[in-house]
């Protein structure tokens, strides 16, 4: 929701999203929005049947006999012109049982907690729609396992039944049949072979976007295709195509469609149709059973064949299936796209907008429907423009045009005159990469960052030492710097980044982390992806160094995006992520810009030491009594209970125990969710003088029960890593007593800041620790692995 949140505001505030229309009445034709008229190319009313004048008069008949309302669940009362929508319904499905309700999604709701059992297996289309996905998780509640294949993945769907085919009673695919973003349509044949090879299949469509336009009585494209059985349930529409609002089910169940009808949930617990909305249903179904629906029907077919023919000769990006009347045309970045809808609304053409989450970051772009209001005219121009502002649009951006039709399957000879200025970056800066921190500076690299954590030059030469050379693929790190400096040779921009494999649950809540972690015992890799990420998995915080009054400020921000492109294509990452920006960076839009998500990271605490000689000049620090109270209670009472010594060098046997310790934590805490360190990090850490261990020993048997992974540097303390022995976590209270010395230990060694890391925030308030929420901003190639790790979670 973050996201949503996040990019749905800049889309708001950039005028593409969200709008107001003022027309003061409506043909289908035209919205008018700020004054403007606009051509409707984003409605979904295929066949222009909203503004039937057959459907007005129904509907304000019925209104005039029955009022506005029939304020009663229908369990009580069916009222007469329910039933004869639903015969009528039943008519057009070639006499099938139909339920109608107010809305698809309540269709959808009623029917999946009926028909589905504990001991059912479902298997969810990725792009199949939200409608149907949120329902899903309610039947996890009752045990139901609930699974998710890559959009129209039939090879992955085979393999999933295959493997779990002896273990459930029923196993349903659940798709759309047209799907809504992209147009495109479910391989019918394939799924007709499937049910065939598999008595256990069954076929859960909505086909919202395939109704009327398409089929016999235009009972949609699944109907037309498939049909309904015992084995396949359509959920379809009275909105869209049909003209109305509502939404229906289909069965050829009688015994589904008996358990649907006497309860059905929002069928039974909510109102029914509107006389209104039920007058025009039941006009346009009189409507899809003549022979006028035929002829509507080729109306749009010719419209379709004309937009298709249009796209073909301007050689737009259309993804889109060339029988749907919805339109995907790829732009790529999420500003590309922004710029682009915003270019189309200005010449009077209203679009839709599609970006991630939806879609993923880098194949954003711009979605259009087609309907029978349009005109052969209204293409043209549209296509006209289309064509001339796609590569304007993705010019002023910044990217290349050649690019990103490439990225969508096209091909495109970019001008060499349009380039967006990848000379003037060479003649203006110089661009420094390398993979080792051995191959710049020390004094270089100190100046900007042996403040910052543990990223000094000493720290990233650790670092890369800790994340070389081991057995496992994911304890090997690839390093990434980038520096950028003007003629003069002063720096405009430094950063790093790492390559590694990450867990695609890192920030997942930790119930869902738990669940995929039972799955890794078997499958160590599974929702795990390469990532390119700023800093690394062993750090936090500011790790870009950026001029802010250099005159080639904004050039070389352009180049840290080129170097990242090219460093993810060079380690085939899949997934990149800038990360620990706090409210108000100046990248932050910039990020968001270059199609790249906001996501909420841990938040960060740092202590700035005031210095206290001793325990009680602490207490006097903290002005709350209840915090006061806290620390005294579970840490100061037990000072006498420990030893603690500070160490440099570590034996073998120390090393060990201190990765125990640490091993520890890390298996007990599943908020930030990351691989395993390499064993042999405390050893190599004692090899560099800024790091040291503090260790916390009882008194009464010299056990060693907790440890503080410590860089020291010129003005701040950087406790990086706890290990603890929970058997002495309520006992002795260990984690409260390891949080006091890290406190004290800054204050000990006289620095300025103490760094005290990431989570456990109301622990380190008390502290006077300073909560300072943090920014990462996420792009990734493909959205199956994030919509799987949210498929985990449960209501």
């Amino acid at each position: 929701m973050d996201v949503v949140d996040s990019v749905w505001t800049s889309a708001k505030e950039k005028g593409i999203m969200h709008l107001n229309s003022q027309e003061q009445s409506f043909n289908g034709q035209k919205f008018t929005i700020k004054g403007r008229e606009l051509i409707n190319f984003g409605t979904c009313g295929y066949l222009g049947l909203e503004v039937h004048p057959d459907l007005i008069a129904s509907s304000m008949e019925l209104t005039k006999k029955f009022g506005t309302q029939l304020s009663m669940s229908r369990a009580y009362i069916r009222p007469r012109y329910i039933q004869e929508l639903e015969e009528l319904m039943s008519e057009l499905f070639d006499g099938h049982q139909v339920i109608c309700y107010t809305s698809t999604s309540n269709a959808h709701i009623s029917v999946i907690a009926t028909i589905i059992k504990p001991d059912d297996l479902i298997v969810l289309d990725q792009q199949v729609h939200f409608s149907v996905q949120f329902p899903c998780k309610n039947t996890k509640l009752q045990g139901t396992e609930v699974k998710m294949v890559k959009h129209s993945n039939y090879e992955m769907l085979d393999e999933i039944i295959r493997e779990n085919y002896n273990k459930y009673n029923r196993i349903w695919y659940m798709a759309d049949g047209v799907y809504s973003m992209h147009g495109d349509l479910p391989d019918t044949v394939f799924l007709k072979k499937m049910l065939d090879k598999y008595p256990k299949l069954h076929l859960y469509f909505d086909d919202a976007h395939g109704m009327s336009w398409d089929g016999k009585n235009g009972a949609g494209y699944v109907y037309n295709k498939l049909g309904v059985s015992e084995r396949i349930v359509i959920i379809s529409t009275l909105a869209k195509g049909f003209g109305c609002v509502g939404g229906t089910a289909i069965f050829a169940d009688a015994e589904m469609y008996r358990r649907t009808a006497i309860f059905g949930g929002p069928l039974s617990y909510s109102h029914p149709l509107s006389p209104a909305n039920a007058g025009a249903a039941i006009a346009s179904a009189k409507i899809h059973l003549s022979q006028t629906i035929y002829t509507y029907q080729a109306e749009l077919k010719e419209l379709i064949h004309y937009m298709n023919t249009k796209l073909e000769e301007k050689k737009l990006t259309n993804i889109s299936s060339s029988d749907s009347p919805i339109y995907f045309i790829g732009s790529g970045l999420n500003k590309v796209t922004r710029n682009f809808v915003h270019r189309m609304l200005e010449e009077g053409i209203y679009v839709n907008t599609a970006t991630f989450p939806v879609v993923p970051n880098d194949k954003s772009g711009l979605r259009f429907t087609l309907t029978r209001h349009n005109t052969k005219a209204d293409i043209d121009l549209f296509t006209d423009l289309m064509a001339y502002h796609l590569p304007k649009a993705i010019e002023e951006e910044g990217d290349c045009v050649e690019r990103v039709y490439k990225d969508f399957g096209f091909n495109f000879t970019q001008p060499a005159s349009t380039s967006w200025g990848a000379s003037v970056i060479e003649k203006s800066l110089y661009i420094y990469e390398y993979t080792t921190i051995n191959a710049i500076g020390k004094k270089e690299w100190d100046d900007m960052f042996k403040d910052r954590g543990n990223i000094s030059y000493s720290g990233m030469q650790c670092m890369e030492e800790i994340f070389s050379n081991n057995d496992r693929p994911e304890e090997n790190w690839s390093f990434h710097y980038l520096f950028v400096k003007d003629k003069y040779g002063v720096i405009v921009l430094a950063t790093f980044f790492t390559g590694a494999i990450y867990k695609d649950d890192i920030l997942a809540p930790e119930q869902v982390s738990k669940k995929i972690e039972e799955v890794r015992k078997t499958e160590p890799y599974y929702l795990c992806s390469k990532t390119l990420s700023m800093g690394s998995l062993f750090c936090e915080g500011d790790f870009l160094y950026l001029d802010l009054k250099h005159p080639e400020r904004k050039k070389a921000i352009q180049h840290l995006f080129d170097f990242v492109a090219k460093v993810k294509k060079d380690i085939q990452a899949t997934t990149v992520i800038f990360r620990d920006f706090e409210e108000g960076n100046v990248l932050n839009a910039i990020l968001e810009n270059e199609g790249y998500s906001k996501i909420r990271m841990p938040n960060t605490n740092i202590v700035e030491n005031p210095k206290w000689e001793s325990v009680e000049d602490l207490m006097g620090l903290i002005p709350s009594k209840k915090r006061r109270d806290n620390i005294k209670q579970f840490a100061v009472r037990y000072l006498d209970r420990f030893d603690v010594t500070i160490k440099n060098q570590l034996s073998d046997d120390e090393s060990n125990r201190y990765y125990d310790l640490f091993m520890n934590v890390k298996n007990a805490n599943y908020s930030f969710n990351f691989f395993q360190y390499p064993r042999k990090l405390p050893q190599v850490l004692s090899k560099y003088k800024e790091w040291e261990f503090v260790e916390i020993s009882l008194k009464e048997n010299s056990q060693v029960v907790a440890v503080i992974f410590g860089y020291v540097g010129e003005d701040h303390y950087c406790p990086l890593i706890v290990g603890l022995d929970y058997t002495y976590i309520n006992s002795h209270h260990i984690y409260k007593q390891a949080m006091f010395q890290m406190v004290k230990r800054g204050n000990d060694l006289n620095k300025k800041i103490t760094y005290l890391g990431l989570t456990a925030d109301f622990e380190k308030q008390k502290y006077l620790a300073k909560t300072i929420p943090t920014w990462g901003y996420l792009k990734v190639d493909e959205t199956y692995n994030l919509e799987l790790i949210e498929s985990y979670s449960n209501i």
